[in-house]
């Protein structure tokens, strides 16, 4: 026992000595727009860090997506130790509404540094509730549990090239990611490629601005602010909604008494809408106790 105590107080004692979690107050704006599912989506975020000690940092995420005439605001927080030269530990915790979905997530995150190269992971739960429901072909209040993981790969400091991939609502998703930090101070510019079952895909194009010191782009993602984690949930309520779509579009095709038709992000009855595939329908099905088998 003694020998583990000693252990113990010294590993903390490290982390005590340990390089900085958060350079100096800082933050990011960025703008990305383009095919989400099959219509056009335009997202703005932001972040914002700053240093609580020398070990531990904070982090908030904002997002606002319109996609499809509906509007997802969202928002994130992170509490993290971090040493530059090692890597970041982490909790954090977020969610996204739109007028008929809530999603929140709860978890770790986790970051190791290489000289080029950075892995990342994150794990937790997940809840995402649709508040029209109950709907006869899908759960319309799940929770589950997630995870993912990246690698970041830099050619050179402003250059990353980033592989990613999550599981969530039972579902998979993998991710694709360039950013280039141009010569003007703090602008980069990125482009996001997503492919996930139920044939859920995105393409996105867009431009972030770093506030801050002036310093590499490996530097800003590893001394500054963690990647924001509010994308990712959205990610999750559009790829459930895909799953929405398609077994939507298999229960009216058992179903005789449901109609379908229309376009858009997909809706059951008139007044829902999931962030779902392009050919989607609105389907109308009468109560348990007309229906035709």
């Amino acid at each position: 026992m003694k020998k583990v105590a000693i252990i113990v107080v010294l590993w903390i004692g490290s982390v005590a000595v340990a390089g900085e979690a958060v350079s100096s107050v800082n933050g990011k704006v960025g703008y990305a727009g383009g095919s989400m599912e099959g219509d056009w989506g335009n997202n703005a975020f932001l972040s914002g860090s700053v240093p609580l000690t020398p070990n531990f940092g904070f982090q908030a995420d904002g997002l606002y997506t319109n996609v499809s005439d509906r509007d997802f605001i969202g928002s994130a927080a992170h509490l993290f130790w971090r040493d530059w030269d090692k890597g970041l530990l982490g909790f954090v915790g977020g969610g996204v509404h739109e007028q008929d979905i809530d999603s929140l997530r709860a978890g770790f995150e986790g970051e190791y540094y290489l000289e080029q190269v950075t892995l990342a992971a994150s794990a937790g739960v997940a809840s995402l509730e649709y508040d029209n429901g109950p709907y006869p072909f899908i759960d319309d209040d799940v929770t589950d549990f997630f995870a993912g993981g990246a690698v970041r790969y830099y050619p050179w400091d402003d250059l990353m090239l980033s592989a990613s991939y999550l599981h969530v609502f039972d579902n998979e998703l993998v991710l694709g990611m360039v950013e280039y930090q141009t010569p003007i101070h703090g602008l980069t510019v990125f482009a996001e490629v997503a492919r996930g079952e139920n044939d859920y895909d995105h393409t996105l194009f867009g431009v972030q601005f770093y506030i801050g010191k002036p310093k590499s782009l490996k530097l800003r993602h590893r001394q500054d602010d963690p990647p924001s984690i509010v994308p990712d949930i959205l990610h999750g309520v559009g790829l459930y909604g895909a799953e929405f779509n398609k077994q939507a579009r298999e229960y009216v095709e058992d179903h005789p008494a449901a109609e379908g038709g229309g376009d858009g992000y997909g809706s059951y009855g008139a007044i829902f809408t999931c962030y779902g595939s392009s050919d989607s329908f609105v389907i109308s099905v009468p109560p348990a106790s007309s229906e035709t088998p």
